[in-house]
């Protein structure tokens, strides 16, 4: 067979052109160009056409995190939130509370951060383009007492203030004064950019601090006022309160973007709720066998549960199948 031939041959097994039908000059022979059929795939989505928009956004420049444990170092002793009869005492706000001598034990409740204050911006005199910020966290909780048969004999409301200080990228730029009626009538501002304090305060142990001088020794515990009595007897003087701080701070300023979009956000509509009968929603629940029986070490940390599902949705489920077939 000869070069021709073999050429032949192959494009007839593969689907390659017809060379054949050129040399014999057939102006008619068809054209194999393949052509997409745009209904061949019906069921892929069109793509959506998308188009650049310009935004006033609020873009974040830094972000950081802290987790810190606070101790008596951090925000030293409880102090009063309030004026407030403590025993035979009345404590004044911001004082430090001086636990009553009937008090065996302290407990930290309801603890939550009540604000976080900015104290000061400014930008970093070492690190071009950032900034240093300055951070207030005020905290207040509920200090119980209680004496030595366990019993609940004062409960004070109380505060502890952390201060923090961070350094982020926060760019450089002039003067800039920004007017809008977005906020009302004062919606002016300056000083760009903006800080943003998140944080998440847990309760972690509280303690009554003991006064251990006696006369002619020093003190090796925290010195927060008060000295033990002549008799060498221990005294109350403080309370020490543990806290975890989860906190995140960003900076950020208000810009100009052009960003893709695909239009405007179109709401669905709001779904109809029916109520809910509480019987309905008791029956459902498991029976919590682990409250009667509490799981052993192994079944707990393995995670098993005796709880015991709920019958009646079983049965409700069998009459509903039941009625469908």
């Amino acid at each position: 067979m000869s070069a021709f031939e073999l050429n032949e041959h192959a494009n007839s097994m593969f689907g390659g052109p017809n060379p054949s039908a050129r040399h014999h000059g057939n102006a008619n022979a068809p054209n194999h160009v393949h052509k997409p059929d745009a209904n061949a795939h019906p069921g892929i989505p069109k793509p959506i056409k998308t188009k650049i928009e310009n935004i006033i956004a609020f873009k974040i420049y830094d972000i950081c995190r802290q987790q810190d444990c606070l101790d008596f170092d951090d925000i030293g002793p409880a102090r009063a939130a309030e004026e407030t009869a403590l025993g035979q005492e009345i404590i004044c706000e911001g004082d430090i509370i001086i636990p009553p001598h009937d008090a065996a034990s302290v407990s930290l409740e309801d603890l939550h951060i009540k604000r976080i204050v900015i104290v000061d911006k400014r930008p970093s005199c070492f690190r071009k383009g950032y900034w240093d910020v300055e951070l207030k966290y005020v905290m207040g909780y509920r200090l119980v007492f209680r004496g030595a048969d366990a019993r609940i004999k004062h409960d004070v409301k109380a505060f502890s203030i952390f201060n923090r200080k961070v350094t982020l990228f926060g760019s450089e730029g002039c003067d800039l004064f920004v007017s809008t009626d977005l906020f009302g009538k004062d919606g002016m501002f300056e000083a760009m950019p903006f800080i943003m304090a998140e944080g998440k305060a847990m309760a972690l142990s509280a303690s009554i601090i003991y006064d251990h001088c006696r006369p002619c020794h020093g003190c090796d515990d925290h010195e927060i006022g008060g000295s033990g009595g002549a008799d060498g007897r221990r005294r109350a003087k403080g309370v020490e309160v543990v806290i975890g701080l989860f906190s995140i701070v960003k900076l950020f300023r208000l810009v100009d973007l052009a960003v893709e979009s695909t239009g405007f956000t179109i709401p669905e509509e709001c779904e109809d709720i029916c109520p809910l009968d509480p019987c309905e929603f008791f029956d459902g629940l498991e029976f919590p066998m682990d409250l009667f029986a509490p799981p052993q070490k192994p079944e707990f940390h393995a995670g098993i549960s005796s709880n015991i599902p709920s019958s009646r949705v079983r049965n409700r489920e069998h009459i509903i199948l039941d009625e469908e077939a």
